[in-house]
């Protein structure tokens, strides 16, 4: 059977999620949780890793094998009094993605990206509905 991210792979990846934001003097914070969990509060950004542990790449400089899988994040934000939801997602995005491209360098246990072009896909605009803004990322992760 192929290998599948281990506990201490999935927490290094669930601490390194940035969760605050600042906009002009502002300091926002959102809630992150698996996508297994109860949505409480707005922001909160939700985690979800699929098609783990296929076969894919062997690091050629150092000799290791990599399986992929693919971590998908909501940002689900609403407006508040001081700004659009919109906007706060779209800050969390470049927030995720800005710490997302340091991942060349592996996180514990050997998680990491290998290309931030390839690798963190297009940030996505689900649409606003009751109220709440929904962007989502799509990133492969790579791990050992």
């Amino acid at each position: 059977m192929a290998r599948a991210l281990s506990d201490t792979q999935k927490r290094a990846i669930f601490t390194n999620i940035p969760a605050s934001i600042t906009i002009g003097e502002d300091n926002i914070n959102a809630s992150k949780i698996w996508s297994n969990q109860a949505i409480t509060s707005y922001p909160t950004i939700t985690m979800n890793i699929s098609t783990d542990g296929i076969i894919s790449v062997r690091d050629v400089s150092d000799g290791v094998l990599y399986y992929s899988c693919t971590l998908t994040l909501h940002i689900l934000t609403e407006n508040t009094s001081s700004y659009n939801g919109a906007r706060i997602a779209e800050q969390f995005a470049a927030d995720i993605c800005t710490e997302l491209e340091s991942w060349t360098t592996p996180l514990t246990s050997d998680v990491r990206i290998f290309n931030p072009d390839e690798d963190i896909n297009s940030i996505g605009n689900l649409g606003y509905d009751e109220g709440i803004f929904d962007y989502i990322l799509s990133i492969t992760l790579y791990h050992s």
